[in-house]
């Protein structure tokens, strides 16, 4: 029995009563029958006939070869390996790999993704996939991500380099395994270049599992899962952005510091003088509090360590990731990038004049980043 090799998703009417009905396309090979079709397929092959009221075909007689043709079949009777996922939005540059082939191509609009495909997006890339069941995938810049892989049981994608963002989403990398918990699970999982995983939940609850042990995360709280060893404990997110009535926003965590956006200048007003005040840190690698003493970054008899330490106090935000979009919704974006603490963005300089929504979030030194704040309208233009 030969293989199909093509499948495709489409939606369409499912019959002349008008009731509504997913249907997925399989492209009919030489050689092909309904039996043969049904039995690579169909959840049960006996029900081969249910093709028979979506297609027009020469003959109901399951075992005559039938003429090349695109055929239609309820989504609902396919076999969980041959059901397709859809390319919801991408942003240029992103590739896709085909199952057993070697070569990349260009993706293209609402395409379909199947079983073992590969997703890969160059610098400033972002693709977005929603599988037939429900779950959704966000991939960023520079990532490589298999859909579905074989051989993984319970495995909606394999992150093998990047970062990326889900809803629902079972994934793995080469050092953990993410299941989430509840319906609304949203988490992000980043693979570092040692192949670190770090995992953060941003709702809901998920199970973040290596070498044996299974540490659940909650929502607003991370994990990082080095290679070879066990999950690290619960460490606490970045805090979230809330705008006032004055366009800035206030950060608990960093005393004065505010995030400015007037005029379409975007800053943290984090000032890095170098100093670091008595104060009390969570450490990561051990869970637990320890004094930090006073300190100069400028002092080269200071070990390496111990300047983490004190960076972690004075300033815990490293970089805040900015998005800034034409739609509230951020279905599209028109800039989509991680700046440095200090840095101060002019988005003038950035953008066409106009009005656009903007949000922020935070990413600690770990590279842990919280939630975006609520969306903020902000005009663009001297």
């Amino acid at each position: 029995m030969k293989k199909l090799l093509l499948v495709i998703l489409l939606a369409c009417p499912a019959s002349a009563r008008g009731a509504a009905e997913e249907l997925q396309t399989v492209i009919v090979r030489p050689g092909d029958t309904l039996w043969s079709i049904s039995n690579v397929y169909l959840k049960d092959p006996r029900k081969w006939n249910q093709l028979l009221k979506y297609n027009k075909l020469p003959s109901s007689d399951p075992s005559i070869a039938l003429p090349g043709m695109a055929l239609k079949v309820p989504v609902s009777l396919i076999k969980e390996q041959y059901r397709a996922a859809k390319l919801v939005y991408f942003l240029p540059d992103v590739l896709y790999r085909r199952s057993g082939k070697s070569d990349w191509s260009d993706v293209s609009a609402k395409m379909d993704l199947f079983k073992n495909d590969t997703l890969r997006t160059r610098v400033d890339a972002r693709a977005d996939v929603e599988f037939y069941t429900g779950q959704l995938l966000s991939l960023y810049s520079n990532s490589i991500a298999v859909l579905r892989p074989p051989g993984r049981k319970n495995v909606d994608v394999e992150l093998k380099a990047g970062e990326m963002r889900g809803l629902r989403s079972r994934v793995v990398t080469d050092s953990a395994r993410i299941t989430p918990k509840t319906k609304d699970t949203e988490f992000g999982a980043k693979i570092k270049a040692d192949l670190t995983t770090l995992v953060q939940v941003y709702k809901g609850r998920a199970d973040v599992e290596a070498q044996g042990k299974t540490v659940e995360v909650r929502e607003g709280f991370a994990s990082e899962v080095k290679l070879d060893m066990p999950p690290s404990a619960p460490i606490e997110l970045p805090p979230s952005l809330e705008f006032d009535s004055q366009s800035q926003t206030k950060l608990a965590s960093l005393g004065t510091s505010k995030l400015s956006t007037t005029g379409g200048i975007v800053s943290l007003n984090i000032k890095n003088s170098g100093k670091v005040p008595d104060a009390r840190a969570r450490l990561p690698d051990s869970g637990t509090m320890k004094q930090v003493p006073k300190g100069d970054l400028t002092n080269k008899n200071i070990s390496a360590d111990e300047a983490l330490k004190m960076i972690s106090v004075a300033n815990p935000v490293q970089a805040y990731h900015l998005q800034v979009s034409r739609e509230q919704s951020f279905s599209s974006l028109a800039l989509d990038k991680n700046y440095n603490a200090f840095e101060t963005i002019d988005l003038n300089d950035a953008l066409a004049p106009g009005n656009y929504w903007m949000r922020v979030s935070l990413v600690d030194l770990l590279g842990f980043e919280g939630k975006f704040n609520t969306p903020r309208q902000i005009k663009v233009g001297r």
